[in-house]
């Protein structure tokens, strides 16, 4: 599933993609993906393209198009001859390229709109662009929960949660006004280490995903249960909290200090 640093990935590529060059031709598949009016873009420049969290803010003369890659989605570049792709939703054809979103479990939105998005006004802080304020790692929650939720952070998702607090040494399912200030500085500083990471191993032209044909897992504890830890070599164990699998060392990460 993307996350800030797939987003991030996607944004870079679409700045190089799309910035300054006007699109000759749209073609979209009737979904519940692709925005009714997407056609009107034709002719239009693309002047910029932001990303906060897990959204991407593509400005172009008259309009803005807000890209949520949902669960699999993902911007690809091809040559406008070739043919089209499997899971493919909208292509924008420009003179040299043509830039298409693919998105196989179809989770992903296209849409447009003249004013913000309410989506992206309700976005915490980004931790890339804004840094991590620790004194924002509080509540009764448990901490993996805290992390998850976009109005506290934005673009931080079950991986790089995962990452994060194994990096910290703090057990998912602590309640985040259980962290000491030593902790929370420690939580924050996992978060800048882990999506600095990912982005490292990650940039590229086009996002791939784990699970995907020819993919590894690159990541030091997520998907990894049954392996040894890391650090002590104990073996990882994994929990589901809110649906979601969290993998961490039940040694390294006690559930109390």
């Amino acid at each position: 599933m993307p996350e800030l640093p797939e987003v991030e990935v996607a944004a870079r590529a679409l700045r190089r993609w799309l910035v300054g060059a006007p699109i000759a031709r749209v073609r979209t598949k009737r979904s519940n993906v692709v925005a009714s009016r997407l056609g009107t873009l034709r002719g239009q420049t693309c002047s910029a393209v932001e990303r906060r969290g897990k959204w991407l803010r593509i400005s172009f003369d008259t309009t803005t198009l807000f890209s949520h890659l949902g669960m699999t989605g993902k911007w690809v570049e091809r040559a406008p001859t070739d043919r089209a792709l499997a899971h493919e939703h909208a292509v924008f054809t420009l003179a040299e390229r043509s830039v298409r979103y693919v998105d196989p479990r179809a989770f992903g939105r296209l849409v447009l709109a003249k004013r913000e998005l309410p989506a992206w006004t309700a976005l915490g802080p980004d931790p890339l662009l804004d840094g991590v304020d620790p004194a924002r790692l509080r509540g009764r929650r448990a901490i993996k929960d805290v992390l998850l939720d976009q109005s506290v952070l934005a673009g931080i998702g079950n991986i790089q949660a995962t990452e994060a607090l194994f990096h910290a040494r703090i057990h998912p399912e602590r309640a985040a006004n259980e962290l000491s200030d030593a902790e929370r500085a420690a939580l924050a500083d996992g978060i800048g280490w882990t999506l600095q990471r990912t982005l490292a191993l990650e940039d590229g032209t086009e996002i791939t995903y784990l699970g995907e044909k020819g993919s590894e897992n690159p990541f030091v504890v997520y998907g990894r249960a049954g392996e040894p830890c890391p650090s002590c070599r104990r073996a990882l164990e994994r929990i589901v909290q809110a649906g979601r699998t969290t993998t961490f060392c039940a040694r390294c990460q006690p559930r109390r200090r």
